[in-house]
């Protein structure tokens, strides 16, 4: 094939790996970049860096963290990944092109590839990733010095230096340089100059790769060995050394030994019919890693709980509409999103409700997920929200503060009046480039009693708050909901919660005994779910109470329960599937067709 159609095609395949890249991270899994900026805190200070380059591979934590937080916007977190691994594949084709000659050589997109899965799962840090690239650069560089003391010294050198910067990968480097000599030194038509010692360099690599670590250990950190050769910047569990990391450091000079065996052993013919084979290998592989290794329950989830982060409330029931959620947080954000728009006591069975989709309940190991801090903090029970924002800073298993969790804590103390910790929390935002505006802004809140009560959010939620002691119980929301209505009989969120919740669990007793609280709550006209509670009640009872005469039942909700009376007479009671085509949205369906736990 001519030089020009080699390098037409090296361009147009790289062309089209960085659009397949950024077309995947920006439209099908955004959701998980915006995730990773939320589980962190970056810093701008000084003593934020000189404290990363204190230990080994801090420099590249300290590069990701800053890179994370331009997640904040999906489109630039895609371009910014899509570029990382980008810059994992192009240079371990250009040094496959120095030692080789060959532009294009399909297996320097494996390493890259298989990067691009890993970050697929959240527990793979994208300074791993950076790490990688940079260390295939120095390879790079390292090919380009052409005197061969020169080039030995430079790779002694580098050796330390990629330790303390960028951790583990120093093995991909140490490898490849071994690699790389060895190839130059057997390569007949070597273009690149032999060095006079090579198994002294050889030696002398392999020897600093084992015992620099272990120096660093006894003098310098106090770590696992794991740790001390590994380091912390890939996998967000430090005591895990995961074997995809291990194929990822062994591909580079795998590689270059492939290639040279290859080269001096095959025809022309027979590479070029290799490179078809491994092509259409790496395209079928892509495929199937598409398919697989991104979680898409999890990006849904992902996405419900983005939208709560910025209250983006229609969004989320626009979007139920169109793909209801099924897991616990998606859930939880649709009620939330409800509660919020004043939907829940008219739209409630359009999404086929259940009891747990309310809260998700606190448990005492691991980090609970963001999203279920949020219900408490918009229902006003701040002291429990500010539970679980501190759970999440202390639970965090790589030790890191999640941004959102200290901002939802640096909240809570203002509205609960805790200025000096609220201050404390708020200084951290302000050394944060995105957060910094918003941390300003509330730092003039602070010791401003008229201020917060004036604040659209903050001064609701501090005449929302409990005013008497109850002992908090998840499987008693109720008593929760109360213990909120008798601190603010207006809550409206809360009421609408405890009706729910007596409907779902098919208590009509409990609801028809608080209903009379609805009055307080500027309904323009009995909500839609009541009246079809109370029509069906009047169905059960001999004679309908005068208490009950007050409260409005339209003229279609009547219509509609005699023609699903009549449905369910006529067989709908054993086919459910057709009532639920009928009558799906309506809690006359729920109470004869949806499973519940009925309150004794």
């Amino acid at each position: 094939m001519k030089e020009s159609k080699i390098t037409a095609l090296t361009i147009f395949s790289s062309v089209i790996f960085f659009t397949a890249l950024l077309v995947f991270w920006g439209t099908y899994y955004p959701s998980h970049l915006v995730q990773k900026e939320q589980m962190q805190l970056f810093l701008t200070g000084f003593d934020y860096l000189t404290c990363h380059l204190a230990i080994q591979d801090g420099f590249a934590i300290y590069c990701g963290e800053f890179l994370t937080q331009f997640f904040l916007y999906p489109w630039v977190g895609a371009f910014v990944v899509s570029g990382i691994i980008f810059s994992i594949y192009y240079p371990a084709q250009c040094v496959l092109k120095q030692l080789f000659g060959n532009r294009l050589n399909v297996l320097a997109f494996l390493p890259a590839v298989g990067y691009c899965f890993l970050l697929c799962n959240d527990f793979f840090y994208i300074s791993g990733a950076l790490a990688v690239g940079v260390s295939i650069w120095t390879i790079v560089i390292y090919l380009r010095i052409a005197a061969p003391n020169l080039r030995m010294v430079f790779g002694l050198i580098l050796i330390p230096l990629i330790y303390w910067l960028f951790g583990g990968t120093y093995i991909l480097f140490v490898l490849s340089v071994i690699s790389i000599e060895l190839v130059i030194r057997f390569k007949k038509d070597s273009q690149i100059s032999q060095m006079p010692h090579i198994w002294w360099f050889i030696s002398g690599c392999l020897l600093m790769g084992i015992s620099i670590p272990l120096v660093v250990r006894h003098y310098l950190v106090i770590d696992t060995l794991l740790q001390c050769y590994y380091s912390s910047a890939y996998y967000k569990f430090s005591l895990i050394f995961p074997s995809t990391i291990i194929l990822i450091f062994l591909s580079v000079p795998f590689l270059i030994l492939y290639q040279f065996i290859v080269q001096n052993t095959l025809s022309a013919k027979v590479r070029t019919i290799l490179q078809y084979v491994f092509g259409a290998f790496l395209l079928l592989y892509m495929g199937y890693g598409f398919q697989h290794y991104p979680n898409v329950e999890e990006e849904k989830e992902m996405l419900y709980d983005n939208l709560v982060n910025r209250q983006q409330w229609f969004d989320i029931i626009k979007n139920a509409e169109k793909n209801p959620p099924t897991g616990s947080q998606g859930r939880l954000a649709l009620m939330l999103a409800m509660g919020q728009t004043n939907q829940l006591s008219t739209r409630l069975f359009s999404f086929n409700p259940h009891l747990t989709d309310f809260f998700i309940p606190y448990k005492l190991h691991g980090m609970a997920p963001l999203i279920a801090n949020e219900p408490y903090f918009y229902l006003g029970l701040i002291n429990f929200s500010q539970m679980l924002a501190m759970e999440s800073i202390d639970s965090s298993p790589d030790a890191v503060m999640p941004v959102r969790a200290v901002k939802r804590y640096a909240e809570t103390c203002i509205v609960t009046g805790q200025y000096d910790v609220a201050a404390k929390f708020l200084s951290y935002l302000q050394k944060n480039l995105f957060y910094r505006k918003w941390a300003n802004d509330a730092s003039t809140y602070l010791n401003n009693e008229e201020k917060i009560n004036a604040h659209p959010l903050w001064g609701k939620l501090r005449s929302s708050q409990v005013k008497d002691d109850f002992y908090f119980q998840f499987d008693q929301v109720d008593l929760t909901m109360i213990a909120l209505l008798r601190g603010n009989p207006k809550n409206r969120m809360a009421y609408e919660y405890l009706m729910s919740s007596f409907l779902l669990q098919k208590d009509l007793d409990q609801f028809l005994k608080y209903l009379p609280l609805s009055r307080s709550m500027n309904y323009a006209d009995t909500p839609l779910v009541y009246q079809e509670a109370l029509v069906y009640t009047k169905t059960l009872l001999p004679e309908w109470p005068e208490a009950l005469a007050q409260y409005k039942i339209s003229d279609d909700v009547r219509r509609r329960i005699e023609l699903y009376a009549g449905a369910f007479k006529n067989g709908g009671n054993k086919n459910p599937a057709l009532m639920k085509q009928l009558y799906g949205n309506t809690y006359w369906y729920y109470v004869h067709f949806n499973e519940s736990t009925s309150k004794n």
